[in-house]
């Protein structure tokens, strides 16, 4: 019989020492405390390997001389991992009881499926919308004018697909429907890599993740590659995990994240034609300028230094349009 002991819990770390012993601490409480539990730190300067060894024994601690992002990382964990599941988690989740193993059942009784998720809560409790259809310029210009974050609750997005969702296009509708109802499982395109269950299987067939990007869009690159070699991806909402959104990126503006726009640009010439990697190099070059503007124009009334910041993290966007 399957249960927990089959499961490598994988975790990446980069100075989130007190969600890392938050997370631990979830897990410990959880059936999770029989998985393997591997932490791989990205040369933390806070002290996070040293409390993990200290307060949680029995997690074998991985530990780089530098950071090497996230996908390089995740991926010593992954093949240092014995078991036959791993579960990729991150630093800045809270495992709910009884989540590992209505995953692991899921996988259990589906052959078919090579990779499952959960249900994501905000800190607030609100439910994330961690699901999506294929990443398109549609999505991305969604996301790039801000749109996403005026429907992040889910009142917002069911109101918005109920009454517009005939105005919009498949891959916002997916975006905005109200799967955060349904109970029942879903077959789903795209998921957030927060907390994603996979079979030992997916990674001999479709290999690790891609170490060419550092950081940001690993998880939606991942999905596609798993997908391409006729896995499914499901979506179970009875498994619960809290993901506090961005924490464990170290509270940047992702928004203006140079390795998040390296990563889309890398993205969308690995996938998509070379057209839409144009489109998507334009979007983000006039909505980033338009941002600069808008901070240069607020600079100019107000001594507050997060504007000048601003400028300067948005000009470094904007130059890597052009790279």
């Amino acid at each position: 019989m399957t249960t927990c002991a089959d499961i490598s819990i994988v975790i990446v770390n980069y100075n989130t020492l007190s969600l890392l012993r938050d997370c631990l601490t979830s897990l410990m409480a959880s059936e999770a405390k029989l998985c393997e539990i591997i932490v791989v730190d990205n040369a933390s300067a806070d002290g996070s390997a040293d409390m993990v060894r200290s307060d949680f024994p029995a997690v074998v601690v991985l530990q780089n001389d530098h950071n090497a992002g996230f996908p390089r990382a995740n991926n010593w964990g992954m093949r240092m991992a014995k078991n036959k599941f791993i579960l990729m988690l991150n630093s800045d989740t809270l495992v709910r009881p009884e989540a590992l193993n209505r995953m692991l059942s899921f996988l259990d009784s589906h052959p078919e499926v090579g990779g499952v998720t959960c249900r994501l809560f905000n800190a607030d409790g609100s439910i994330q919308a961690s699901i999506s259809k294929r990443p398109g310029p549609v999505l991305l210009m969604f996301r790039l004018l801000g749109f996403s974050r005026l429907v992040s609750g889910d009142r917002a997005r069911r109101w918005l697909g109920r009454y517009f969702g005939f105005l919009l296009g498949r891959t916002v509708r997916s975006y905005l429907a109200p799967y955060v109802t349904r109970e029942a499982p879903i077959e789903i395109e795209n998921t957030s890599g927060a907390c994603l269950l996979l079979r030992r299987e997916v990674l001999d067939t479709v290999g690790m993740l891609d170490e060419q990007i550092f950081m940001y869009f690993e998880d939606m690159d991942y999905c596609m590659r798993i997908r391409q070699a006729g896995w499914k991806l499901y979506y179970l909402p009875q498994a619960e995990v809290v993901h506090l959104v961005g924490a464990s990126s170290g509270g940047r503006m992702r928004g203006y994240s140079l390795q998040s726009y390296r990563a889309l640009f890398y993205f969308y010439r690995k996938h998509f034609s070379f057209p839409i990697l144009l489109a998507a190099r334009a979007m983000v070059l006039a909505t980033s300028t338009l941002r600069w503007l808008g901070n240069w124009i607020a600079g100019a009334f107000s001594q507050n230094a997060v504007y000048r910041q601003n400028r300067s993290d948005l000009k470094q966007v904007i130059l890597v349009c052009f790279d």
